[in-house]
Protein backbone atom coordinates (compact mmCIF):
# COMPACT_ATOMS: atom_id res chain seq x y z
CA UNK A 1 0.00 0.00 0.00
CA UNK A 2 0.91 3.52 -1.00
CA UNK A 3 0.68 5.43 2.04
CA UNK A 4 3.15 8.24 1.69
CA UNK A 5 1.03 10.70 -0.68
CA UNK A 6 -2.48 10.06 1.21
CA UNK A 7 -2.01 11.44 4.67
CA UNK A 8 -4.83 12.81 7.14
CA UNK A 9 -4.29 14.46 10.87
CA UNK A 10 -5.28 14.00 14.18
CA UNK A 11 -7.63 16.48 14.13
CA UNK A 12 -9.23 14.77 10.71
CA UNK A 13 -8.84 11.88 12.90
CA UNK A 14 -11.30 13.15 15.57
CA UNK A 15 -13.41 13.89 13.08
CA UNK A 16 -13.56 10.71 12.12
CA UNK A 17 -14.17 8.97 15.03
CA UNK A 18 -16.93 12.10 15.64
CA UNK A 19 -19.11 11.46 12.59
CA UNK A 20 -18.44 7.76 12.55
CA UNK A 21 -20.24 7.20 16.10
CA UNK A 22 -23.38 10.17 15.57
CA UNK A 23 -25.19 7.79 13.74
CA UNK A 24 -27.94 4.91 12.75
CA UNK A 25 -28.45 4.40 16.61
CA UNK A 26 -28.61 8.14 17.65
CA UNK A 27 -32.31 8.05 17.84
CA UNK A 28 -33.02 5.02 19.49
CA UNK A 29 -30.56 3.84 21.61
CA UNK A 30 -31.60 5.71 24.82
CA UNK A 31 -34.34 3.24 24.83
CA UNK A 32 -32.76 0.37 24.92
CA UNK A 33 -30.26 2.08 27.75
CA UNK A 34 -33.76 3.02 30.00
CA UNK A 35 -34.45 -0.31 29.27
CA UNK A 36 -31.67 -1.83 31.61
CA UNK A 37 -30.79 0.84 34.01
CA UNK A 38 -33.83 3.01 33.94
CA UNK A 39 -34.15 6.59 35.66
CA UNK A 40 -29.72 5.41 36.13
CA UNK A 41 -29.63 5.64 32.17
CA UNK A 42 -27.56 9.02 32.37
CA UNK A 43 -25.12 7.66 34.79
CA UNK A 44 -25.47 4.16 33.30
CA UNK A 45 -24.16 6.21 29.79
CA UNK A 46 -21.05 7.18 31.41
CA UNK A 47 -20.14 4.21 32.39
CA UNK A 48 -20.74 2.91 28.65
CA UNK A 49 -18.81 5.62 27.18
CA UNK A 50 -15.70 4.77 29.74
CA UNK A 51 -16.51 0.74 28.22
CA UNK A 52 -15.67 2.08 24.86
CA UNK A 53 -12.58 3.67 26.35
CA UNK A 54 -10.75 0.69 27.18
CA UNK A 55 -11.55 -0.56 23.30
CA UNK A 56 -10.06 2.21 22.06
CA UNK A 57 -7.02 3.00 24.29
CA UNK A 58 -6.23 -0.85 23.33
CA UNK A 59 -6.65 -0.01 19.74
CA UNK A 60 -4.47 3.37 19.34
CA UNK A 61 -1.65 1.51 21.52
CA UNK A 62 -1.85 -1.16 19.00
CA UNK A 63 -1.88 1.59 16.38
CA UNK A 64 1.65 3.19 17.89
CA UNK A 65 2.99 -0.47 18.07
CA UNK A 66 2.52 -1.08 14.48
CA UNK A 67 2.60 2.47 12.83
CA UNK A 68 2.89 1.24 9.29
CA UNK A 69 -0.22 -1.28 9.14
CA UNK A 70 -3.63 -1.28 9.50
CA UNK A 71 -5.63 -4.32 12.27
CA UNK A 72 -5.57 -6.87 9.08
CA UNK A 73 -1.88 -6.64 9.05
CA UNK A 74 -0.59 -6.84 12.30
CA UNK A 75 -3.31 -9.57 13.49
CA UNK A 76 -1.18 -11.58 11.22
CA UNK A 77 2.48 -9.90 13.17
CA UNK A 78 1.03 -10.88 16.20
CA UNK A 79 -1.21 -13.97 15.90
CA UNK A 80 0.59 -15.72 12.96
CA UNK A 81 -0.83 -15.49 9.92
CA UNK A 82 -3.72 -18.41 9.68
CA UNK A 83 -4.90 -17.18 13.21
CA UNK A 84 -4.83 -13.61 12.26
CA UNK A 85 -6.60 -14.10 8.82
CA UNK A 86 -9.47 -16.00 11.22
CA UNK A 87 -10.07 -13.21 13.26
CA UNK A 88 -9.83 -10.51 10.59
CA UNK A 89 -12.86 -12.83 8.95
CA UNK A 90 -15.07 -12.37 11.78
CA UNK A 91 -14.30 -8.73 12.03
CA UNK A 92 -15.08 -8.19 8.59
CA UNK A 93 -18.20 -10.23 8.70
CA UNK A 94 -19.49 -8.02 12.19
CA UNK A 95 -19.04 -5.44 10.43
CA UNK A 96 -20.63 -6.13 6.86
CA UNK A 97 -23.94 -7.81 8.64
CA UNK A 98 -23.87 -4.98 11.33
CA UNK A 99 -23.90 -2.23 8.42
CA UNK A 100 -26.83 -4.09 6.60
CA UNK A 101 -29.11 -4.49 10.09
CA UNK A 102 -28.20 -0.44 10.59
CA UNK A 103 -29.03 0.33 7.11
CA UNK A 104 -32.61 -1.45 7.60
CA UNK A 105 -32.87 0.43 10.40
CA UNK A 106 -31.61 4.06 8.56
CA UNK A 107 -34.89 2.70 5.87
CA UNK A 108 -37.37 2.23 9.07
CA UNK A 109 -36.90 5.61 10.49
CA UNK A 110 -37.20 7.08 6.71
CA UNK A 111 -40.43 5.49 6.04
CA UNK A 112 -42.28 6.16 9.60
CA UNK A 113 -41.24 9.26 10.22
CA UNK A 114 -40.67 10.68 6.26
CA UNK A 115 -41.78 8.74 3.33
CA UNK A 116 -44.60 6.14 4.76
CA UNK A 117 -45.92 5.10 1.46
CA UNK A 118 -42.26 4.75 0.05
CA UNK A 119 -41.02 1.53 -0.11
CA UNK A 120 -37.98 0.85 2.55
CA UNK A 121 -36.39 -1.15 -0.59
CA UNK A 122 -35.44 2.01 -1.83
CA UNK A 123 -34.22 4.05 0.82
CA UNK A 124 -31.78 1.19 1.20
CA UNK A 125 -30.95 0.97 -2.39
CA UNK A 126 -29.83 4.19 -2.46
CA UNK A 127 -27.93 4.18 0.75
CA UNK A 128 -25.89 1.14 0.12
CA UNK A 129 -25.44 2.52 -3.42
CA UNK A 130 -24.15 5.52 -1.71
CA UNK A 131 -21.39 4.07 0.30
CA UNK A 132 -20.61 1.94 -2.49
CA UNK A 133 -20.13 4.46 -5.32
CA UNK A 134 -18.02 6.43 -2.87
CA UNK A 135 -13.78 6.16 -3.74
CA UNK A 136 -11.99 4.48 -1.05
CA UNK A 137 -9.02 4.65 -3.16
CA UNK A 138 -7.83 7.26 -1.44
CA UNK A 139 -7.91 7.64 3.02
CA UNK A 140 -7.84 11.55 2.47
CA UNK A 141 -10.72 11.75 0.54
CA UNK A 142 -12.24 9.82 2.89
CA UNK A 143 -11.65 11.54 5.83
CA UNK A 144 -12.64 14.62 3.81
CA UNK A 145 -15.75 13.29 3.67
CA UNK A 146 -16.17 13.10 7.43
CA UNK A 147 -14.49 16.87 8.09
CA UNK A 148 -17.13 18.10 5.86
CA UNK A 149 -20.37 16.69 7.36
CA UNK A 150 -19.47 16.78 10.89
CA UNK A 151 -20.31 20.42 11.72
CA UNK A 152 -23.89 19.45 10.00
CA UNK A 153 -24.20 16.82 12.55
CA UNK A 154 -23.40 18.43 15.62
CA UNK A 155 -24.88 21.75 15.54
CA UNK A 156 -28.28 21.18 14.16
CA UNK A 157 -28.98 18.05 17.02
CA UNK A 158 -28.07 21.26 19.39
CA UNK A 159 -29.99 23.35 17.96
CA UNK A 160 -33.19 21.43 18.03
CA UNK A 161 -32.29 19.39 21.45
CA UNK A 162 -30.89 22.43 23.51
CA UNK A 163 -34.46 24.32 23.76
CA UNK A 164 -35.49 21.26 25.50
CA UNK A 165 -34.18 22.17 28.72
CA UNK A 166 -36.49 23.87 30.07
CA UNK A 167 -38.65 20.68 30.00
CA UNK A 168 -36.52 18.51 32.00
CA UNK A 169 -38.30 17.24 35.19
CA UNK A 170 -35.59 16.56 38.13
CA UNK A 171 -37.59 13.82 39.06
CA UNK A 172 -37.13 12.09 35.88
CA UNK A 173 -33.33 11.79 36.72
CA UNK A 174 -33.50 10.89 40.24
CA UNK A 175 -31.82 8.98 42.28
CA UNK A 176 -29.16 9.71 39.57
CA UNK A 177 -28.09 6.00 39.71
CA UNK A 178 -31.62 4.77 39.64
CA UNK A 179 -34.12 3.40 41.61
CA UNK A 180 -32.53 -0.01 43.11
CA UNK A 181 -31.38 -1.06 40.28
CA UNK A 182 -29.24 -4.24 40.30
CA UNK A 183 -26.22 -4.38 39.11
CA UNK A 184 -26.66 -6.86 36.13
CA UNK A 185 -29.78 -3.68 34.85
CA UNK A 186 -27.47 -1.53 35.40
CA UNK A 187 -24.53 -3.02 33.04
CA UNK A 188 -26.96 -3.72 30.54
CA UNK A 189 -27.73 -0.52 30.26
CA UNK A 190 -24.17 0.51 29.68
CA UNK A 191 -23.30 -2.13 27.67
CA UNK A 192 -26.65 -0.68 25.38
CA UNK A 193 -24.33 2.39 24.96
CA UNK A 194 -21.19 0.61 24.01
CA UNK A 195 -23.01 -1.34 21.68
CA UNK A 196 -24.19 2.04 19.94
CA UNK A 197 -20.28 3.44 19.42
CA UNK A 198 -18.39 0.40 17.94
CA UNK A 199 -17.76 2.13 14.42
CA UNK A 200 -15.15 4.09 16.76
CA UNK A 201 -13.41 1.19 15.44
CA UNK A 202 -12.38 2.44 11.97
CA UNK A 203 -9.39 4.01 14.33
CA UNK A 204 -7.73 0.57 13.01
CA UNK A 205 -8.09 1.20 9.11
CA UNK A 206 -7.04 4.94 9.06
CA UNK A 207 -4.06 5.26 11.70
CA UNK A 208 -1.28 4.09 8.97
CA UNK A 209 -2.19 6.60 7.01
CA UNK A 210 -1.57 9.52 9.72
CA UNK A 211 0.65 12.07 9.29
CA UNK A 212 2.29 11.71 12.79
CA UNK A 213 1.09 8.21 13.80
CA UNK A 214 2.65 8.89 17.29
CA UNK A 215 -0.52 11.25 17.58
CA UNK A 216 -3.44 8.65 17.34
CA UNK A 217 -4.28 8.89 20.97
CA UNK A 218 -4.58 12.59 20.91
CA UNK A 219 -6.82 12.12 17.58
CA UNK A 220 -8.84 9.22 18.69
CA UNK A 221 -9.35 10.37 22.61
CA UNK A 222 -10.93 13.75 21.60
CA UNK A 223 -12.90 11.99 19.20
CA UNK A 224 -14.40 9.71 21.82
CA UNK A 225 -14.77 12.41 24.32
CA UNK A 226 -16.44 14.72 22.14
CA UNK A 227 -18.74 11.68 20.50
CA UNK A 228 -19.35 10.66 24.26
CA UNK A 229 -20.71 13.47 25.38
CA UNK A 230 -23.10 14.40 22.69
CA UNK A 231 -23.97 10.10 23.50
CA UNK A 232 -24.66 11.28 27.13
CA UNK A 233 -26.06 14.47 26.72
CA UNK A 234 -28.53 12.75 24.41
CA UNK A 235 -29.53 10.28 26.80
CA UNK A 236 -29.56 13.00 29.63
CA UNK A 237 -32.41 15.02 27.53
CA UNK A 238 -34.49 12.57 26.78
CA UNK A 239 -34.85 10.79 30.15
CA UNK A 240 -34.85 14.23 31.70
CA UNK A 241 -37.86 15.22 29.69
CA UNK A 242 -39.99 12.02 29.44
CA UNK A 243 -38.62 9.55 32.01
CA UNK A 244 -38.04 5.98 31.87
CA UNK A 245 -41.80 4.70 31.72
CA UNK A 246 -42.62 7.05 28.67
CA UNK A 247 -39.18 6.00 26.78
CA UNK A 248 -40.17 2.63 26.98
CA UNK A 249 -43.12 3.43 24.86
CA UNK A 250 -41.39 4.95 22.10
CA UNK A 251 -39.39 3.62 19.37
CA UNK A 252 -36.80 6.34 18.96
CA UNK A 253 -37.32 8.74 21.84
CA UNK A 254 -34.73 11.33 20.53
CA UNK A 255 -36.96 11.73 17.32
CA UNK A 256 -40.37 12.47 19.21
CA UNK A 257 -38.24 15.03 21.91
CA UNK A 258 -37.33 16.96 18.25
CA UNK A 259 -41.36 17.12 17.78
CA UNK A 260 -41.54 18.76 21.03
CA UNK A 261 -39.55 21.48 19.85
CA UNK A 262 -41.48 24.67 18.72
CA UNK A 263 -39.75 27.74 17.55
CA UNK A 264 -41.35 31.20 18.98
CA UNK A 265 -43.32 32.64 15.87
CA UNK A 266 -43.54 29.43 14.17
CA UNK A 267 -41.01 30.16 11.74
CA UNK A 268 -40.68 26.58 11.03
CA UNK A 269 -43.72 24.41 11.31
CA UNK A 270 -41.55 21.14 11.74
CA UNK A 271 -38.65 21.84 13.79
CA UNK A 272 -37.65 17.63 14.14
CA UNK A 273 -37.17 17.85 10.30
CA UNK A 274 -33.95 19.45 10.82
CA UNK A 275 -32.61 16.70 13.34
CA UNK A 276 -33.97 13.94 10.49
CA UNK A 277 -31.94 15.85 8.25
CA UNK A 278 -28.62 15.89 10.48
CA UNK A 279 -29.35 12.32 11.60
CA UNK A 280 -29.21 11.52 7.65
CA UNK A 281 -26.01 12.63 7.35
CA UNK A 282 -24.74 10.85 10.42
CA UNK A 283 -25.99 7.61 8.81
CA UNK A 284 -24.24 8.17 5.61
CA UNK A 285 -20.59 8.76 7.58
CA UNK A 286 -21.35 5.61 10.04
CA UNK A 287 -22.36 3.25 7.00
CA UNK A 288 -19.31 4.93 5.06
CA UNK A 289 -16.80 4.06 7.83
CA UNK A 290 -18.46 0.12 7.78
CA UNK A 291 -17.68 0.02 4.49
CA UNK A 292 -14.50 1.20 4.17
CA UNK A 293 -13.40 -1.52 7.33
CA UNK A 294 -15.38 -3.88 4.82
CA UNK A 295 -14.05 -2.96 1.60
CA UNK A 296 -10.38 -2.31 2.41
CA UNK A 297 -9.75 -4.94 4.85
CA UNK A 298 -11.17 -7.38 2.07
CA UNK A 299 -8.63 -5.56 -0.15
CA UNK A 300 -5.59 -6.03 2.55
CA UNK A 301 -6.70 -9.34 3.67
CA UNK A 302 -6.52 -11.08 -0.23
CA UNK A 303 -4.00 -8.18 -1.58
CA UNK A 304 -6.14 -7.50 -4.11
CA UNK A 305 -6.36 -3.18 -4.24
CA UNK A 306 -8.99 -2.80 -6.70
CA UNK A 307 -11.24 -1.52 -3.71
CA UNK A 308 -14.10 -0.08 -6.76
CA UNK A 309 -14.45 -4.01 -7.23
CA UNK A 310 -14.79 -5.36 -4.12
CA UNK A 311 -17.18 -2.12 -3.03
CA UNK A 312 -19.64 -3.36 -5.94
CA UNK A 313 -19.31 -6.93 -5.36
CA UNK A 314 -20.53 -6.30 -1.51
CA UNK A 315 -23.49 -4.12 -2.49
CA UNK A 316 -25.54 -7.04 -3.10
CA UNK A 317 -24.68 -8.84 0.61
CA UNK A 318 -25.18 -5.54 2.81
CA UNK A 319 -28.63 -5.43 0.90
CA UNK A 320 -29.66 -8.87 1.28
CA UNK A 321 -28.62 -8.68 5.09
CA UNK A 322 -30.83 -5.31 5.22
CA UNK A 323 -33.80 -6.68 3.86
CA UNK A 324 -33.67 -10.08 5.74
CA UNK A 325 -35.46 -9.16 8.87
CA UNK A 326 -39.14 -9.19 8.91
CA UNK A 327 -40.12 -6.42 10.80
CA UNK A 328 -38.52 -3.51 12.72
CA UNK A 329 -39.29 -5.75 16.36
CA UNK A 330 -37.00 -8.56 14.63
CA UNK A 331 -34.46 -5.96 13.07
CA UNK A 332 -33.57 -4.40 16.41
CA UNK A 333 -33.84 -8.37 18.33
CA UNK A 334 -30.75 -9.10 15.40
CA UNK A 335 -29.06 -5.79 15.86
CA UNK A 336 -28.48 -6.10 19.83
CA UNK A 337 -27.44 -9.68 19.41
CA UNK A 338 -24.83 -8.91 16.25
CA UNK A 339 -23.57 -5.99 18.33
CA UNK A 340 -23.33 -8.04 21.79
CA UNK A 341 -20.60 -10.54 19.84
CA UNK A 342 -19.54 -7.17 18.32
CA UNK A 343 -18.16 -6.09 21.75
CA UNK A 344 -16.00 -9.56 22.07
CA UNK A 345 -13.94 -7.91 18.79
CA UNK A 346 -14.04 -4.08 19.12
CA UNK A 347 -13.51 -4.02 22.95
CA UNK A 348 -12.10 -7.27 24.24
CA UNK A 349 -10.15 -8.51 21.66
CA UNK A 350 -8.11 -5.39 21.11
CA UNK A 351 -7.19 -5.84 24.81
CA UNK A 352 -6.00 -9.21 24.22
CA UNK A 353 -4.35 -8.92 21.03
CA UNK A 354 -2.45 -5.92 22.78
CA UNK A 355 -1.36 -8.20 25.22
CA UNK A 356 0.15 -10.77 22.95
CA UNK A 357 1.86 -7.56 20.98
CA UNK A 358 3.08 -7.12 24.70
CA UNK A 359 4.49 -10.80 25.18
CA UNK A 360 5.97 -11.87 22.37
CA UNK A 361 7.16 -7.96 21.80
CA UNK A 362 5.95 -7.97 18.64
CA UNK A 363 5.53 -4.06 16.95
CA UNK A 364 6.95 -1.02 16.73
CA UNK A 365 8.44 1.64 13.98
CA UNK A 366 9.91 -0.61 12.03
CA UNK A 367 7.46 -3.16 12.43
Amino acid sequence: MDKQGDKITAVQLAFIVISSILGVAMLAFPRFVVKGAGIGAPFASIIGVGITFIGLLAIVYLGKRFPKHTLITYNEIILGKFIGRIFSIMIILFFTVNMGLETRQFAEVVKGALLPTTPIQIAIFMMIFLCATTGFQNVSTFAYIHFFYMPLIIFPFALVLLPAFGDIEVYHITPFLGNDPTWREFLKGSIAVTQSMLSFFIITMVIPYMKQPEKCLRGGVWGLLIAGFIVIFIVFMTVGVFGDEDILQMIWPTLVLGKMITVPGEILARVDAILVISWIYGVFTTLLSYYFIIVRGIGELFRYYNYRVIAVAGFPVVFCIAIFPQNIYHMYDYILLVTMYGLLLTIVYPVILLGFAKLRKKGGVSA
